[in-house]
Parts: C-alpha cells; structure tokens; sequence
C-alpha cells in the first residue's frame, strides 16, 4: 500500500534524519482523551499534534464542527515541530482513525512524504516495540511551505450541485443507523444527504485495527465503479478521511466534505433524507 507504513517498519526506520513520528489520538465524545494517553504513554520519540485544536478551527455559524484550520495555523505548528518540505511524517492514532484526518490535511497541504501507521497505537503496543512518557525536542524550525490541493476538497455549495449530477457520488461514512436516520447523537437533524449512499469506513478496518488488504478494499467500494468524481463525508470530517484514504489507496478521484453533516444541517433550507435512497 502506497500510504501505509508498518509497525515493523517504522521501528526499523524511528531515528532516520527527517523523519516525524504524529501521535494524533482522538475521541469523538472525549476532547482530553488524545493528550492524556499522549502524556501517559506515546510511541518513542513522537510528538503530539490535537485533532481538535491543531487540526480543526473553532466551529462557527458554518463550516461544520472541525472546520480547516487556516493554512498559516498548521503550516506553522508543523515547522515549530521542525517539519521541512523534504520530511517523512508519520502519524498514527489507536487503531486507523483520527490519523487518516491529519494525513488529508497534509495532503490538502500538497504535502508529499505522510503516511498513516497501520493497527496504530494498538499494534505498536502489542508487538512490544518502544515507548516512552518523554516529550520530544523539536529538532530545528522546520522549512514547510504549504500549497493548497483543492482537488481534494468541497465546501457545502459543490455538494448542492453534486446532488443532481450522476458522475458524481456521495458517500456517507458514519455507521448505517445515522444515516438511516434512526440515531443521531451529535446533530440537530437526523438522517443523510440526499442521494448520497452508505459505506461505514469500519467496514475497511480488520478487527486488528488495521486496514484491510487491496481486494476487500476495492469489494467494498465495488458500487463506485462508474462514478467520475467522489465525495465522502460523515459527521464533521473524521470518518468521512478514514473512506477518503482508503479511496486514494484505489486511486480514485476522491474529494473530502470536510464540514460534512454537522455544516449541511447548519443551513435551515438544507434537505436531509432518512431512509435507504
């Protein structure tokens, strides 16, 4: 897989020169959860970057819950790290979640070398590799310059007009009882975009907590064989990554709705459909 680095391979390779490890853990009803284990426990010589405040704005009016945070904000938290143009940066959360956020950050960012860990934290632990509860040094002011890759990336308007347009296809990635409409824990609507279809981005994680081999992938996401153009969102653009790098190990044309559900019922005239489509 061309955007996943091993356990094994990371501890083979955690003190090569220019090289960032990314603790990036993260809870969608716990906003502590990722520091706290960070500062309990991390992957050795890794740093912490917060889904919440290092990866997302604050929320507003509009934009959904984890709105982009403005490229100046991240661009920076990473060269404060060190992190040159140049770097290989590896970010991980537990299993293969919240790291899938970051790396299409990164890659809205134009940045190169990021790849996700696969089985995360979990698997580190249980392979028995090195720990540690020390706080990294940064190793230089980092060289990053950012340039934007809008390809990648829809606001609420382009999903409008993508509803009626039959190349494209939208994908709900929460679990199917939210899109159903039948549970909604976090939202002021129940329910999915219209048009848009269902594939749980659980449904690409093995029990390990690591992603599944190429040919289940590309199984699951046998339905999206026709489309010219995808767009996958959840609840405020964390499950909604994890399907967006799944698609982009598929090599499909793949654009992230960051703001997702939590932006889409933010706008009263916006229609929500439960049910099946």
């Amino acid at each position: 897989m061309k955007n996943v680095v091993s356990c094994d391979w990371l501890k083979n390779h955690m003190k090569d020169e220019n090289l960032f490890i990314i603790d990036c853990r993260f809870d969608l009803f716990d906003a502590s959860f990722g520091k706290k284990a960070y500062e309990k426990e991390h992957i050795d010589g890794a740093y912490y970057l917060d889904i919440n405040k290092d990866f997302a704005d604050k929320a507003k009016a509009h934009g959904g819950a984890r709105p982009l945070p403005s490229v100046n904000t991240i661009t920076n938290k990473l060269k404060d790290i060190g992190i040159n143009t140049d770097s290989t940066v590896i970010f991980y959360d537990n299993n293969f979640s919240s790291s899938c956020r970051a790396f299409y950050e990164l890659k809205y960012l134009d940045f190169e070398k990021v790849y996700v860990l696969n089985g995360g934290f979990t698997e580190w632990k249980n392979l028995k590799f090195p720990t540690s509860k020390e706080i990294p040094l940064k190793k230089s002011n980092g060289n990053f310059n950012a340039n934007i890759n809008s390809d990648i990336f829809c606001d609420m308007n382009y999903v409008k007009k993508a509803i009626d347009n039959k190349d494209i296809l939208l994908i709900d990635s929460r679990g199917e009882e939210r899109y159903l409409g039948n549970y909604e824990p976090l939202y002021s609507k129940k329910g999915h975009i219209p048009s848009s279809l269902n594939l749980p981005c659980g449904k690409n994680i093995s029990e390990k907590g690591t992603i599944k081999d190429i040919s289940s992938l590309k199984d699951n996401f046998s339905f999206t064989k026709n489309a010219k153009e995808i767009i996958v969102y959840c609840g405020s653009g964390i499950d909604g990554a994890v399907n967006f790098f799944v698609l982009k190990e598929l090599s499909r044309n793949v654009k992230l709705y960051v703001g997702s559900m939590s932006d889409w019922v933010s706008y009263d005239e916006n229609p929500v459909n439960s049910g099946r489509e």
